[in-house]
This record gives C-alpha cells, sequence and structure tokens, in this order.
C-alpha cells in the first residue's frame, strides 16, 4: 500500500471535535445506534422490501445466493456504519459467487444493458450486488458507474459512498465520505486522507451515513458494519 494511504493526513481528526470518540464509547463498547437518527432512517426506508416492487425475481435470487445472503441473512439486513479498514484483505470469490461477478462485470460493460438496480432486484438484490463487488475490483468499478448513473432512488447512497471512497483510496486519490480506515502508528484507527475534512460529517450524513466519529468507534470496538 503506498505510504500516502497508510497514514491519515496532519490533524485528521480534528473533523471529530463535534462528537469525540471517547464520547462514543461506553465501557470499551459503542454507544447503541440512534435508530430515530435521520441518517438510521434513510437506510431502513431505502431498504424496505416489504412492497414486491422489483421485476426480475429469478435474477435476485440468484445474486442473493451468490452473496450468500439466503444462507446469512443478517449479513444484508444491518445499517451500514459507513467504514472499512485499508488493508484487509476480501475473501476470494467462490462456486456461484464467480459466476454472478463475471455476469455482472459483463452487464456493466455492455451499453444499453440492464443492471440489476432497486425497481429490478429489489433493495436485497442491490445489497447482493454490493456484496459481490466488495471481491472484485474490477466489477466494484463498473459497479460504482451504474449506480451512480442509476441515482439514488434505484442505487442506496450509503452504499454508494463506501464503494467510491473504497476506490479513491485504492487509486492514491482522497476519499470523499471518509469511510475508509487505516491504523496510526500506535494502532489506532483513523481516516485515509479526505476531501474537505470539516465538512465530512455533511456528506456523511447527506449519504445517510451516521458521524464519522461513531464509524471509527464502531471500527475500533469490532462492531460489525451491515454490509
Amino acid at each position: 500500500m503506498p505510504n500516502a494511504q497508510s497514514v491519515a493526513v496532519a490533524g485528521m481528526l480534528a473533523v471529530l471535535a463535534a462528537t469525540p470518540l471517547a464520547g462514543q464509547l461506553t465501557a470499551g463498547r459503542c454507544a447503541p445506534l440512534d435508530t430515530t437518527a435521520r441518517w438510521y432512517a434513510k437506510q431502513r426506508q431505502w431498504a424496505d422490501d416489504s412492497k414486491h416492487t422489483w421485476s426480475n425475481d429469478s435474477l435476485r435470487t440468484a445474486l442473493i445466493h451468490a452473496a450468500g445472503l439466503d444462507t446469512d441473512p443478517n449479513a444484508g439486513a444491518g445499517a451500514l456504519l459507513g467504514y472499512e479498514i485499508v488493508g484487509m484483505t476480501p475473501a476470494a470469490p467462490q462456486g456461484d459467487a464467480v459466476t454472478a461477478i463475471a455476469t455482472l462485470r459483463g452487464l456493466a460493460q455492455t451499453r444499453g444493458s440492464t443492471w440489476p438496480t432497486k425497481s429490478v432486484v429489489g433493495a436485497q438484490g442491490v445489497r447482493a450486488v454490493w456484496l459481490l463487488a466488495s471481491q472484485d475490483s474490477a466489477l466494484a468499478r463498473g459497479a460504482l458507474h451504474r449506480m451512480m448513473e442509476a441515482g439514488p432512488e434505484e442505487s442506496p447512497p450509503a452504499a454508494v459512498a463506501v464503494l467510491e471512497d473504497r476506490l479513491r483510496i485504492a487509486n492514491g486519490r482522497k476519499q470523499i465520505y471518509a469511510t475508509q480506515l487505516v491504523r496510526s502508528a500506535d494502532g489506532k484507527l483513523e481516516p485515509a486522507p479526505i476531501e474537505d475534512p470539516k465538512h465530512v460529517d455533511l456528506r456523511r450524513d447527506a449519504a445517510g451515513l451516521p458521524p464519522l466519529a461513531q464509524a471509527i468507534c464502531a471500527g475500533t470496538t469490532g462492531m460489525r458494519d451491515g454490509g
């Protein structure tokens, strides 16, 4: 990993001053999620699959199975807390995931193809696509383009934010939403370089993500991210 990606810019943690990390911790655990917060409500509303409004059941089922959401539904049930620890290698795709990734890469590269958005495969189907993209960098690039192109009604802004930051950091650029965390020399988690860090929590809120301090707390204590 390039050196610029392994440390945060000087003074980066100043963006946490309004909501200090210490205030998020209680006996070594993160404070419970505020389920009344706007970011949480925004994610839960987007993820609501109670109404069958998608058009392709077979593709939805195949994607959910390939991502393992049919055997581990909790992997796609929680709210995204908006953090990933840079340098942690995702598991290599196996079995049906390999086939699904190849299919999605083909769709992403084919002009005019129908991408599996919410109206096509439902919210859980979209979460499956996002999870599969985490296992393949080529798919991640294509998926980000198609998800951004589809817009926030069809692709969850929180997931798009994490994916965009992941690819930015991987390409040596500054991230936008501070979802990518690195370990400092003393072992603490802090965000990799951020564009305009003073306003990062405003951007996270707009994307339906919790404040950065809460994400760092979750990463520090090992709280599971919903994705």
